[in-house]
């Protein structure tokens, strides 16, 4: 990421007259992604879209664990 930002704004006069503006954008910072605890999320969605993909991961791996705490628990009978 560029840290030189700025805009330029050019005015070409010629004998009293406006002949052409110029505007220019430097160093526009771009997006870049979720990053939390090391784990990066670039998916190049809105904020909400990233979000929701890390609840469903979460939501994946409980139900996961529930699953395989179920298969575990078939051979401990005292155990719900």
């Amino acid at each position: 990421m560029s840290t030189d930002t700025g805009k330029t704004i050019t005015i070409d006069n010629t004998d009293g007259n406006v002949s052409s503006v110029t505007v220019e954008q430097h160093g526009v910072p771009t997006d870049e992604g979720l990053s939390i605890g090391g784990l990066n999320l670039n998916t190049d969605l809105p904020w909400y879209g990233d979000a929701f993909m890390l609840l469903l991961l979460a939501a994946l791996v409980y139900i996961g664990k529930k699953y395989i705490d179920k298969v575990f628990a078939i051979g401990r009978p005292f155990q719900k």
